[in-house]
């Protein structure tokens, strides 16, 4: 098998930055690629990806592909390889360390460059002496005095993983937000500028708390969650503790900036993990019922044009390795169109495609998952971290309280150390699923409390804490909008959490080679491609970390209790494959991940249908084996999200091809070229169909969209064909009018032809040509202040040259005169207009 690098993003010099098929990427940002390019010269980069290789002729190309001297560098990201480019003509890292960046190598090199190809929002260099960092004792802002049962590394954790900035470092970042001009690049793509969703960007931002954010400086690199604060020292900009710090990458010549903001997250969803582990929380009547209704909510809220209401969608990404670019950019693209339709006034149900997409699409996390009602996904801290962010708050020990101003649950020091093996080995950056509840029986009867686990999580891994009476708490509503506050849940069964059987010798762990015998580490003072084919390697040597955690899940969901004697922790099993470092410590992982599995078959016991299915056990089987299978809670999970994700599906289907239409003033307008586009969009469809059946038959039911985009040039290309304005508004609209008017072979009605992204630019451009849509124009006051305005055309002129070469103007105030009287100066025959 040929491997070819699949282009994950690309930037051109002056352009913005896109995505797979050349989606542009809202407002995010590569900072250090941008500076690289603009330091260099060079006209683009771009950032790629190669898979694992899984032979000896698979990696000899991929080392060729990496010793190409026009990469700038390359690295392993888990279950793929990244590979970057900045010009074609450039060797490695030479543009960064002519920049001041030194890039040593390591073990966790890997890990910490990947900052310099991370999209972000906010990016900003600053020089030597405008940025003065602080160091703070990890003891220097807590209320207790730590006796000697505390060792220094526990209490290490109570600052580990954040730090402190300054409002000003947040502002001169937003400074650097993305406004090109589509006039003064060599990005040849479609460019869309929107001021007023750039003005909404930087005001959230402005408000924004808490942020992920990167700082790398002459004293090295810091990396976790940064907390914006006023209430720091005179003079400090940057507040942390010196062992946040690390050094394989240092910036001699300043101080580079980049963050993506932290937002808690009023939405959880259920995971299967945590619904193994603690199934207290997750009846099936319960599931079933908030299901209902969430997806009752969801229908209203499209009908209602709600689904685009939150524009931050638009312009904050999630970047999940697990995600499919693909996936992803058709999410975006899908997105990104349905702002621009809302943007100039047009309505999400004036489109039977887009109604449908947008719809259907914003239902697509629930195929698998179930919304929680009254809990919270955002991130716990200790009271040392508030402290130092300038917060005088003290929480008592066994409670939990949110902080507000940062939008985030605090919990005492004592707490924050105990809780450490429970949930993985925590530090600052780390985001938890509270859910508000009150217990039913059990020793806790009749309390209300703060459940808290963090994804990942094993057997054990979670916390309780006391509400505190008077405090905030998340509240949820019914389709009826009835207010529900702490749902009552079972308070007997739990297992006992880890933090508690550690101590007692419930659990053991033999430990990781890597652990029990330390081998030396491996650094160097240059990051080479041999660092990489060293990591190549060794991610070839073994399996997956998946592996180890689904063994993990179907243990716990079977016996639903520890194992008294393990290798190590989920942690440092998944922290075994992720940072690439020893070979040993996979091999051994995979053994015990084997081991639990065949723990289970032996055992006799039924298993999770769903469970077992969809994790492939039966590769673990030996011949004549077999096991018992059941409809376990991730069974009832799945069976639920299809069912209503399914009839959910069909009503707006049904809604969107009998309701979803634009005013009749489309079709009026429409009609003068609807003979000329006719044609045109039965051909585009029959192109469709032979593309779709072609790709089916070939990719085995697989329809491989990127077929698609040359059909849809073709239509730029027929619209461009025309050299009058006019002529071009008018065949797409035709073609708007036609595509809703007739119905695909399947009988369908849809519009998705003009809803493209190559050709929506056009229908976007119409419609605001007419006064059907809005457009926004921007104008500088005297005082420098940018003003906003939201206009429609409601006059059209006509410049009528005699034959004695005088100008003759005529003027309209209603569109379809001004087309009729157009129309007589257009040289496209065998229009309606002309007919009539």
């Amino acid at each position: 098998m040929t491997i070819v690098p699949k282009m994950r993003a690309i930037g051109y010099s002056n352009g913005p930055l896109r995505s797979v098929n050349n989606y542009q990427y809202g407002f995010y940002e590569i900072g250090a690629m941008r500076q690289a390019l603009n330091h260099s010269g060079e006209d683009f980069f771009r950032i790629g990806a190669l898979p694992l290789p899984t032979n000896e002729q698979e990696f000899n190309q991929i080392q060729a592909i990496i010793n190409h001297p026009s990469i700038q560098y390359a690295l392993v990201d888990k279950t793929k390889i990244v590979i970057t480019q900045i010009g074609n003509n450039t060797e490695w890292l030479s543009i960064f360390t002519d920049m001041g960046f030194r890039v040593k190598g390591g073990g966790k090199t890997a890990k910490r460059l990947k900052a310099f190809h991370r999209p972000t929002l906010i990016n900003a260099k600053f020089n030597l002496g405008e940025i003065f960092v602080q160091y703070a004792d990890a003891d220097e802002f807590t209320p207790y005095e730590f006796s000697e049962e505390f060792t220094e590394s526990e209490i290490e954790r109570l600052l580990d993983g954040a730090f402190i900035i300054h409002p000003r470092i947040i502002k001169a970042a937003i400074q650097n937000i993305p406004m090109f001009e589509a006039g003064s690049t060599n990005d040849p793509n479609e460019y869309y500028y929107n001021p007023r969703m750039r003005k909404n960007a930087i005001n959230d931002l402005l408000k924004t708390k808490a942020f992920n954010g990167r700082l790398i400086g002459p004293d090295g690199f810091l990396k976790g969650n940064c907390f914006v604060s006023d209430k720091l020292p005179e003079g400090v900009d940057v507040l942390t503790w010196y062992g946040n710090l690390k050094t394989e990458i240092v910036f001699d010549n300043g101080w580079f900036f980049q963050a993506e903001p932290q937002n808690a997250k009023s939405r959880v969803h259920t995971d299967d993990q945590t619904m193994i582990n603690l199934p207290q929380l997750f009846t099936k009547s319960e599931m079933e019922y908030w299901l209902s209704e969430e997806y009752e909510k969801m229908f209203q809220e499209a009908l209602d044009g709600k689904l685009l209401s939150n524009w931050k969608n638009i312009y904050q990404r999630t970047w999940r390795d697990k995600i499919d670019p693909e996936d992803e950019e058709a999410q975006a693209r899908m997105q990104y169109v349905g702002y621009r339709w809302v943007a100039m006034g047009m309505k999400v149900t004036e489109s039977p495609w887009m109604f449908e997409t947008l719809a259907t699409g914003h239902a697509k996390p629930l195929k698998t998952k179930i919304p929680v009602p009254c809990a919270v996904y955002e991130q716990v801290i200790s009271e040392s971290m508030a402290r130092m962010a300038g917060h005088d708050i003290q929480i008592e020990q066994g409670t939990i309280q949110r902080l507000i101003e940062l939008e985030v649950h605090v919990v005492c020091d004592i707490d924050w150390i105990e809780m450490y093996p429970s949930h993985g080995g925590c530090d600052q950056d780390d985001f938890f699923k509270l859910f508000y509840r009150e217990f039913e029986g059990g020793d806790l009867d009749g309390q209300k409390s703060v459940i808290v686990s963090r994804s990942p999580n094993g057997i054990g891994e979670y916390s309780i804490f006391k509400y505190v009476e008077g405090e905030w708490n998340p509240q949820w509503f019914t389709s009826k909008g009835e207010k529900v506050t702490f749902p009552k849940v079972s308070g007997r069964g739990w297992v006992q959490r880890l933090s508690e059987v550690l101590p007692e010798g419930g659990v053991v762990y033999t430990g990781l080679p890597s652990q029990n015998n330390p081998p030396p580490k491996r650094t160097s003072e240059v990051y080479t491609r041999e660092d990489v084919l060293t990591d190549i390697r060794t991610s070839m040597a073994t399996g997956s970390v998946g592996r180890f955690v689904n063994a993990s899940m179907l243990h716990s969901s079977v016996f639903k209790s520890h194992r008294q004697l393990q290798l190590c922790s989920l942690e440092d099993a998944i922290d075994g494959f992720i940072q690439t470092a020893v070979a040993q410590d996979r091999d051994c992982i995979d053994e015990d991940a084997t081991t639990m599995v065949r723990q289970v078959i032996n055992s006799g016991l039924p298993v999770d249908r769903a469970l077992w299915d969809s994790r492939r056990f039966d590769g673990y089987l030996k011949k004549g084996e077999w096991v018992e299978k059941y409809e376990g809670i991730i069974t009832q999970l799945n069976d639920l999200c299809k069912k209503y994700y399914f009839a959910y599906a069909k009503r707006v289907h049904d809604w969107a091809q009998n309701n979803a239409r634009p005013s009749e003033f489309i079709h009026q307008i429409g009609y003068r070229m609807s003979f000329h586009a006719l044609p045109i969009l039965r051909k585009f469809r029959m192109e469709i169909y032979n593309v779709n059946s072609q790709m089916t038959s070939e990719y085995g039911g697989h329809v491989d969209r990127s077929g698609w985009d040359n059909l849809y040039q073709s239509i730029v290309d027929k619209i461009e064909f025309y050299e009058r304005e006019n002529d071009r508004h008018d065949l797409v609209l035709g073609l708007y009018s036609a595509s809703l008017k007739h119905k695909t072979s399947s009988g369908k009605i849809t519009d998705q032809l003009v809803m493209n992204r190559l050709v929506f630019p056009y229908l976007e451009r119409a419609l605001q040509f007419y006064g059907i849509a809005t457009r926004i124009t921007v104008n500088q006051n005297d005082d420098d202040q940018i003003t906003i305005n939201q206009i429609r055309t409601k006059e059209w002129q006509m410049i009528e040259v005699t034959a004695n070469n005088n100008q003759v103007h005529h003027n309209f105030t209603d569109a379809l005169e001004y087309q009729r009287y157009s129309a007589k100066f257009s040289p496209v025959t065998f229009s309606s207009v002309k007919a009539s």
